[in-house]
């Protein structure tokens, strides 16, 4: 409630317009580079784990592998999401079921590049169906490690939103605060739960094939 009102309090102000105006853009521009450019890095990230995870030599440069896939990421992000907002449209549980059922589709592309973004969601769906409850425990497996991580930038932002005045000065610092060195304890917790879901992936699927071997 303390949070609220000094939220509302920041953005009455005289440049509390043109501030909420600032981070709205700021969203939306994140929201479309994630969309166009985070699926091609999505994929490539797949293949860095994979090579991980099969002993191959994990290189950096495995992460823009597949920097020429822009519409394929593209493709993969939006109808992942479409689907799963749509199933969502039903109730809650629904969503969540099928973000499960897609969760291994950006491992399918990447290692089954001929593979349409659909034909992937497709077979994510299939190598899933008994999984998805597997899968969700391994996620929440981690749930301590997210906890510890997110009580620094909750404490933070609290202190933040509590001690200081709205302005655009403190618009600044709050993203500065909220978003790199509070949330560090991430760029550890998270390739910790990618390689997991690569390993989850390899289990499921056997062992590993030639890239359209079984297709």
């Amino acid at each position: 409630n303390q949070a609220k009102d000094i939220h509302f309090e920041l953005f009455s102000q005289p440049n509390g317009g043109r501030l909420l105006a600032v981070l709205l853009a700021g969203i939306v521009l994140w929201a479309v580079l994630q969309l166009i450019v985070g699926g091609a890095v999505q994929l490539g990230y797949a293949h860095f784990n994979l090579n991980l995870v099969d002993g191959n030599d994990a290189a950096i440069s495995d992460l823009f592998s597949q920097k020429d896939r822009l519409w394929d990421g593209f493709c993969m992000k939006f109808l992942q999401g479409l689907y799963i907002a749509l199933w969502s449209l039903l109730l809650v549980i629904p969503g969540i079921v099928k973000t499960y059922s897609y969760a291994m589709t950006p491992y399918i592309m990447s290692e089954h590049p001929s593979l349409t973004a659909n034909e992937a969601i497709t077979e994510s769906r299939r190598i899933m169906n008994g999984n998805k409850w597997r899968l969700f425990c391994l996620d929440f497996s981690f749930i301590g490690w997210e906890l510890l991580c997110s009580v620094p930038l909750y404490a933070e932002g609290f202190l933040v939103l509590k001690y200081f005045t709205g302005s655009e000065a403190l618009a600044i610092s709050l993203v500065l605060l909220l978003t790199i060195p509070l949330s560090i304890g991430f760029f550890f917790v998270h390739p910790y739960e990618e390689a997991a879901w690569a390993t989850f992936y390899r289990d499921i699927t056997a062992a590993p094939t030639e890239p359209d071997e079984a297709y």
